[in-house]
């Protein structure tokens, strides 16, 4: 459970935080319940049932989502508190390739269920973390990962050899999301410098 994800925004007003909570069973996410008060948007999604945003179904990753490619995409990035110097480089450095590769455009929102979702329901393309100290936990994983994947989504960390979709690691320092598995490894390739 994560009472208030973006807690910065939430204190400051902004209006992108929410209240997510995810179950698992036998260690495995099972059902995510995440809600944004000042939006209005409850997402619900439950292991092989489906995700839905207000109670209408996230279509699964087909048309335009299963062709989109990283030069026609709104990718999400968030910062953090890393503030070493090579944290801040790491970080800075992503970007800096994701802008010369060509994106469509780049967002950071100040929460990062919302993100996931946000990827879920087609507002963004990939999302990612973890290039510095700045990973999330557990309860930022949890529920954004089953609605991303009953939405059809790639989820993942940033390291290539690493298990994708329900085998995720909540306990990774490293997260990408994506609306396809395309968009996902050349996000991955050019944030990692590969």
């Amino acid at each position: 459970i994560d009472p208030i994800d973006g807690t910065t925004n939430f204190a400051a007003g902004l209006p992108l935080s929410c209240v997510s909570i995810g179950l698992c069973r036998d260690g495995q996410p099972y059902m995510g319940v995440v809600y944004a008060p000042m939006t209005n948007e409850l997402y619900i999604a439950v292991r092989n049932l489906g995700a839905y945003r207000n109670g209408i179904l996230l279509s699964q990753c087909t048309g335009e989502k299963s062709t989109k490619t990283l030069s026609n995409s709104v990718v999400c990035f968030e910062f953090g508190y890393a503030r070493t110097e090579q944290g801040v480089d790491n970080m800075v450095d992503a970007v800096r390739r994701l802008l010369k590769h060509g994106v469509r455009t780049t967002r950071t929102l100040g929460s990062g269920v919302l993100d996931i979702c946000y990827v879920a329901c087609g507002r963004m393309d990939v999302v990612y973390t973890g290039v510095a100290e700045e990973g999330w936990k557990p309860w930022d994983y949890c529920a954004g990962l089953v609605v991303a994947m009953e939405a059809g989504c790639t989820m993942g960390q940033l390291l290539k050899d690493k298990e994708e979709g329900y085998g995720f690691d909540m306990y990774s320092k490293s997260m990408i999301c994506g609306v396809n598995k395309e968009v996902v490894d050349q996000c991955r390739n050019v944030v990692m410098g590969l």
